[in-house]
């Protein structure tokens, strides 16, 4: 149970990083941003290609996706071929395995074959495809973690991913208009209201849950697992801390001013404001183990969220028009390129992503009392 004022420090994060979009976005427009609503569905214009901005963004694409593939240049301890031994496991696939993996494949084909004589009911098939999705991971989790998943061990925290991934994700979509519409839903009408906030949520509910277990899944691989364990040691001051909170703050703020610039930082804000509070009030979250040199947590969420974002956008492509759920993306100066509906720039979005969706959940748990311990595998040595 958390004490009265860190439970108050945490609510008012909580409100903070709901309210400094808004600040920003009064002084760019005295008002909430163009087309404000709950999702969106309208193309907004945004400037056009440039190469020298993409060309500036490339160089960051190529840094941290350099840093991930070859750590060992970056301070890190190479793994040894003894921690690269594979895992002896007797456990056979569970019978939600095959389930899941009956249900993903039948509503992808069924989205993509767009078979007319199935009606308005193609246009619910992306919320079976993706727990039928988790279903299929978290199958595999269960075989190679010994018998321990979300489904056979910790049904109830799979739940309250899901439950907090529809609220966590509306909160995306909120920031979302404040970039002037990053990505938007241009079929979303194929469900009338209010029925399409509902489905919609159901499809946000896949979002953490599928993230979290895809976390879990590369710790029973022991290159991942151990790729990351040993970098630099960072043990931030209390001012540092304070500092990266700050900075966080004016992060919000800017990206609601300067959209068309800061586009692409439109989830670097509220995780930085989120990590800090909850590292100044002593809360683990997967940047904590960096002071012991393990950036394992923070990096495999990453990798597991780009690993997902590919399955996102495969999914996402040729669903329209009938998925109301399809969603494309409007970015300015970097729109072209596309690896399915998404520019290649994009991706590396998603490796921040993931840290975002976890802190958040954290933050989220530890207001409302219930549970974020989502490790479920124990590092294989």
């Amino acid at each position: 149970m958390r004490s009265f004022p860190q439970k108050i420090s945490l609510m008012f994060t909580l409100i903070a990083i709901i309210v400094l979009p808004l600040l920003g976005g009064y002084i760019a427009w005295g008002d909430l941003p163009p087309e404000f609503s709950i999702l969106a569905t309208t193309e907004i214009s945004r400037p056009s290609f440039n190469l020298t901005v993409f060309i500036v963004l490339s160089l960051m694409f190529i840094s941290i996706f350099s840093f991930l593939l070859f750590p060992h240049y970056f301070g890190f301890t190479k793994v040894t071929a003894k921690k690269n031994m594979q895992i002896k496991n007797q456990t056979s696939l569970p019978f939600w395995f095959w389930l899941g993996a009956f249900t993903s494949f039948s509503c992808w084909l069924i989205m993509w074959g767009q078979f007319s004589v199935l009606g308005f009911a193609l246009h619910y098939t992306f919320v079976p495809l993706w727990w039928g999705f988790i279903l299929f991971l978290d199958g595999i989790l269960f075989k190679r973690n010994q018998g321990v998943s979300f489904i056979s061990k910790h049904p109830k925290t799979l739940i309250i991913t899901a439950i907090t991934s529809m609220f966590g994700w509306y909160y995306f979509e909120y920031l979302n208009f404040f970039v002037l519409q990053n990505w938007y839903y241009p079929d979303l009408d194929l469900i009338a209201s209010p029925f399409t906030y509902v489905w919609s949520a159901l499809t946000f509910s896949t979002i953490w849950p599928s993230l979290f277990i895809w976390y879990n899944l590369l710790k029973t691989m022991p290159t991942f697992a151990h790729k990351y364990r040993s970098g630099p040691v960072i043990d931030l001051s209390l001012k540092s801390k304070v500092f990266i909170g700050v900075i966080g703050a004016l992060i919000c703020i800017t990206t609601s001013i300067w959209y068309d610039l800061f586009f692409w930082m439109v989830w670097l804000g509220p995780l930085m404001v989120v990590s800090a509070i909850l590292s100044l009030l002593k809360i683990w979250t997967p940047f904590s183990p960096i002071k012991t040199g393990d950036w394992g947590p923070c990096i495999l969420i990453g990798i597991g969220t780009l690993f997902n974002s590919l399955f996102w956008e495969m999914w996402n492509f040729w669903s329209s028009p009938n998925n109301p759920n399809y969603w494309k993306y409007n970015l300015p100066y970097v729109q072209e390129f596309l690896v399915f509906e998404m520019p290649i720039l994009g991706f590396s979005g998603y490796i921040f992503f993931g840290s975002v969706c976890w802190v958040m959940f954290i933050l989220l748990g530890k207001i409302f009392n219930f549970s974020t311990d989502i490790e479920l595998v124990k590092y294989q040595r």
